[in-house]
């Protein structure tokens, strides 16, 4: 396996995955197209309110079925008005009300689910067309955390976008003006620890002040999460929250970059946080966030082919290895085709 075809594969993304595409209300009562991983789907909701996705594409004459309209909770084409059910059978034909084609499988269907005020879609090969239910951290699971979902869209490649989150130090220099993140050591050491599920970092000459620890859990087969920890200075009260999500392509050149801020309060503490931060907090953690766009957009893919790393950047290379790996894997025939082409 060539580098040149694993680095291909790797730009949209890696398959077999469960990924965040949309929150839960940008679909509402009309189709909406999406690109995810190179690939346009359409979304909608059916007459019982359930998402359904297929590829967006109808099996008549190719128009876009995102410039349709939801019929009887089927996606509707406005070209010739086929309906197409969300398991991607044509339901209705009305040009030819007996046409053969009816009942037919003519479009990929997608599995999705909702949860947490967000639509998860998982993009598998031919072999897996029945996923795993999705796996959630506790801080977007349980009920015992609050959580605020955020999501846009920014113009680079989402390995780039993965690179920052499992890169802690970048907070002690890009973020060095901010509200939460302008206080600790600008020194570092990191130590990397697998776990069971992926592995964690932490610098060792502190905790607790800047972006000083993160926990990667990646799932193969199933989805990749990245938490992160952000402390709130002594001045509002100390404390933290935590960030969970990991990007998710659009395309080679775009990424929908998304995650929850979640902390674990209750009563009187929670609904005082979920107030601070719609009234003031919001505003000045999307000032961090855009300072990690204004950077990472200006930084392509190919720039790694120029790197001089860093004891720093140990965590960013244990995440290209994790990903590469399971491109490797993904890429390889599988062994009833590897014992064929053998004999």
């Amino acid at each position: 396996m060539s580098s040149n075809n694993v680095e291909g594969y790797l730009k949209t993304g890696l398959l077999n995955m469960w990924y965040l595409v949309a929150r839960a209300s940008d679909v509402a009562d009309r189709p909406v197209g999406l690109k995810r991983l190179g690939r346009d789907i359409v979304l909608w909701r059916d007459d019982c309110g359930k998402v359904n996705v297929v590829e967006d594409v109808c099996p008549h004459r190719g128009a876009p079925l995102s410039l349709g309209r939801v019929v009887d909770g089927m996606v509707t084409c406005a070209y010739h008005g086929f309906q197409i059910r969300g398991d991607g059978t044509i339901a209705v034909v009305p040009p030819t009300p007996d046409c053969p084609l009816v009942g037919t499988q003519a479009a990929r269907s997608y599995p999705v689910r909702e949860f947490a005020g967000a639509i998860y879609v998982y993009f598998g090969d031919t072999l897996h067309a029945n996923p795993p239910e999705p796996i959630f951290p506790k801080e977007v699971a349980s009920q015992e955390w609050t959580s605020f979902l955020f999501a846009t869209e920014w113009k680079c490649n989402w390995q780039v976008a993965l690179d920052n989150r499992t890169d802690p130090v970048h907070g002690s220099y890009l973020h060095a003006d901010t509200f939460t993140l302008a206080y600790g050591r600008k020194d570092a050491e990191l130590k990397v620890e697998k776990t069971e599920s992926g592995f964690k970092t932490w610098r060792t000459n502190q905790s607790g002040v800047n972006i000083d620890w993160h926990e990667v859990m990646f799932h193969p087969g199933n989805i990749l999460w990245v938490t992160t920890e952000i402390p709130y200075p002594p001045s509002a009260g100390g404390g933290s929250f935590m960030i969970n999500g990991h990007p998710t392509p659009i395309d080679a050149e775009t990424t929908y970059v998304w995650f929850y801020r979640s902390r674990q309060l209750s009563g009187w503490q929670r609904d005082m946080w979920r107030f601070l931060y719609r009234n003031r907090l919001e505003a000045r953690a999307f000032y961090v966030v855009e300072q990690d766009r204004m950077m990472l957009e200006r930084i392509p893919l190919s720039a790694r082919e120029r790197e001089r790393l860093i004891q720093t950047d140990i965590a960013v290379g244990r995440m290209r290895r994790l990903v590469r790996e399971e491109a490797l894997r993904q890429l390889q025939p599988p062994a009833s085709s590897a014992v064929t082409a053998k004999q």
